[in-house]
């Protein structure tokens, strides 16, 4: 059974939605203070943008783009429930129209130096729910840096924040290959992997530190760089490949929960980072299930014409499209519970 230690995912994650003002807005109503937000407009063009507390409010990775973090104070303070937006910023808070954010809770801000790898770092950890953000700055050389989560992280993401890039994926375990380790993925852009020691110095990460190589994108002599890391929970999250089959019903995806955020991207090859959630499309078709729109992080769009379902299980493709179930392709894929199929004690999981 699919027992899972988080019985109420709500405290640790969720996806506000709101409408911009183009002024002042707090979200609010959430159960935690995040520290890890990741912003898109869904009903037209806008770019995604990633911000965190622990870097502070006037450091924004929009990795849609090739550049070093956008320092424009668009997220003007993280609050006991939500956050606040100031009146600037179109892609986050555009007058009249529709965004979404996934928020994760990290230590409410409260970050501590981590002195466990050969790079000291500075982590705020949630060890409960498999979440870390990691500051650290880059040598240009092989180091190991702290990620603070006590498991082994099985997906990292991580950029040179003052660098014009748009960092990289540690996919490590998650591949197919012997060498896997090797296996890097810009994040949010429109290609497939790569093999390539110097991203992670084909190295596993460990219950304590994860390696980096001498790759500009995440290690840039003297660059402040970030790294979000996620430990894989039994009914919260979920790391994995599944293989497209391009029927308009794709095989199972099994994750112990009902999914409330996914996003995917084709391993192998050129294709979109396309995100999904629950809370978007189920405002658009009253109870379905299925998550039509696809916010796409490397670019300033978003889609309907990729349709992943979300089955209290887990989630299938319904669609033949390249971005989630191209035939004999390899999906890599992220997930963050709604609510688990079982929960810790044996009993259905709470709903939020």
């Amino acid at each position: 059974m699919a027992y899972t230690t988080i019985a109420k995912p709500s405290v640790h994650f969720d996806c506000p939605t709101w409408t911009g003002s183009s002024s002042t807005t707090t979200i609010s109503g959430m159960g935690f203070k995040p520290d890890s937000i990741w912003i898109k407009r869904y009903d037209g063009s806008g770019h995604p943008l990633l911000n965190n507390s622990s870097e502070g409010t006037g450091q924004n990775w929009i990795p849609s783009g090739n550049n070093a973090n956008d320092t424009n104070t668009l997220v003007a303070s993280y609050t006991s429930d939500g956050f606040t937006l100031t009146g600037g910023g179109a892609d986050v808070n555009e007058n009249g129209e529709k965004h979404v954010a996934a928020c994760w809770k990290a230590n409410g801000g409260t970050t501590s130096s981590n002195t466990s790898g050969s790079i000291t770092s500075t982590v705020q950890a949630n060890t409960t729910a498999g979440v870390s953000v990691v500051q650290y700055t880059g040598t240009g050389a092989t180091g190991t840096i702290g990620h603070g989560l006590g498991a082994v992280p099985k997906l990292i993401i991580a950029k040179s924040s003052t660098v014009a890039d748009r960092g990289v994926t540690y996919i490590g375990d998650l591949g197919h290959y012997s060498d896997s380790e090797d296996d890097l993925i810009q994040f949010a852009a429109n290609v497939g992997f790569q093999d390539d020691a110097g991203g992670w110095n084909d190295t596993k990460p460990t219950s304590t530190v994860f390696t980096v190589g001498n790759k500009a994108h995440h290690n840039t002599s003297g660059a402040a760089s970030i790294a979000y890391c996620f430990a894989e929970i039994k009914g919260f999250s979920k790391f994995g490949i599944y293989a497209g089959s391009g029927n308009v019903k794709g095989a199972p995806v099994y994750c112990g929960f009902r999914p409330k955020w996914l996003m995917i991207k084709k391993y192998e090859s050129a294709e979109n980072w396309a995100a999904k959630t629950t809370v978007v499309d189920s405002g658009q078709v009253a109870g379905s299930s299925e998550m039509k729109r696809t916010l796409k992080f490397d670019d300033n769009s978003s889609s309907t014409n990729c349709t992943i379902t979300a089955t209290s299980w887990g989630f299938r493709a319904s669609t033949t499209d390249g971005k989630a179930n191209s035939e004999n392709a390899e999906y890599l894929y992220m997930a963050f519970a709604e609510m688990p199929v079982v929960g810790t004690n044996g009993t259905v999981g709470l709903a939020i």
